[in-house]
């Protein structure tokens, strides 16, 4: 399906996100279609009060600050409220399971929650889960930015450079979801393994490689897979092969190996209009999720 023909609905097939693979297409497009009205609502300076009255839990986690910042940001954009729920908080939160929590916190009068548990989170309250080594909404985020960016999404080809062994199948289906087709450079000690590469490839194959230089001339999209050995730095040289292609990446990024300052900076690089795009895929998705509670 062309997201640029598609029709939305202003509602999701589900009610709590627990992982990348809980979206259908459809889901994905209704995300990217409200993240852009939002943005340009925001854009034109619009004092937005979508979620007035309304109040999200965070919790997080002490190592995700750039989720709980973008988060809380979203929210207050939105004229919500958040609580942030950190892990010192010992006296309400010692012998609590989640599910005990989102039920008392629901009855406090929350609208949803921010977690990250790897374990699948079903409560009243919804729910939006960033379990797992890739999150919802940085791909999300992602997508929203190849979309401006190119104009479209189906027919999009994206090159992934680095350690194939941290490849994510639910994140390449996300993609493929979307008519996006995904290469993988990698060397060959960090192939992903063939079950990984099969699960990758149900909305479209998954194509893998060793040398980055053969796919890059007919990429649109160059990224980067970060892996502590067997990974491949994306560099100047490497974008000068790629002359129609922008670089994209998900904050944090590591400096020098994963890819070359002159790239992250670059006038084709992506990488802060992505983090900046963060804002509105969240608040798309809290909207869509939360909204109605």
């Amino acid at each position: 399906m062309d997201i640029n023909k598609y029709s939305t609905k202003g509602k999701l097939s589900v009610a709590s996100v627990n992982a990348v693979s809980d979206l259908e297409e459809s889901d994905i497009y209704e995300v990217l279609w409200l993240a852009k009205n939002l943005k340009r609502r925001q854009t034109m300076k619009e004092n937005l009060k979508d979620f007035e009255g309304r109040n999200v839990v965070i919790m997080l986690g002490s190592k995700n600050s750039n989720m709980r910042i973008s988060f809380e940001l979203a929210v207050g954009r939105l004229g919500g409220k958040t609580l942030y729920l950190s892990p010192t908080d010992d006296g309400f939160l010692s012998g609590l399971t989640y599910k005990d929590v989102m039920i008392a916190i629901g009855r406090y009068g929350a609208n949803g929650m921010i977690v990250k548990d790897d374990e699948k989170v079903e409560t009243g309250l919804p729910v939006i889960n960033l379990c797992g080594s890739v999150n919802i909404c940085n791909v999300l985020a992602n997508l929203l930015t190849v979309w401006e960016t190119t104009g479209r999404l189906s027919g999009i080809k994206m090159l992934a450079i680095g350690n194939g062994k941290n490849t994510d199948a639910n994140e390449v289906n996300v993609y493929h979801k979307c008519g996006v087709s995904i290469t993988l450079a990698c060397p060959k000690e960090s192939q992903p393994d063939s079950e990984v590469i099969e699960k990758a490839s149900q909305f479209g194959d998954l194509v893998v490689g060793n040398d980055p230089y053969v796919f890059l001339p007919k990429k649109d999209i160059v990224s980067s897979v970060w892996g502590e050995t067997d990974s491949i730095c994306v560099t100047k040289e490497m974008m000068d092969c790629a002359p129609r292609a922008h670089y994209i990446h998900s904050l944090p990024v590591r400096h020098g190996e994963e890819v070359e300052e002159d790239v992250l900076y670059g006038e084709r690089s992506l990488t802060f209009e992505q983090a900046e795009n963060l804002i509105y895929v969240e608040q798309a998705l809290m909207l869509l999720l939360f909204g109605n509670q």
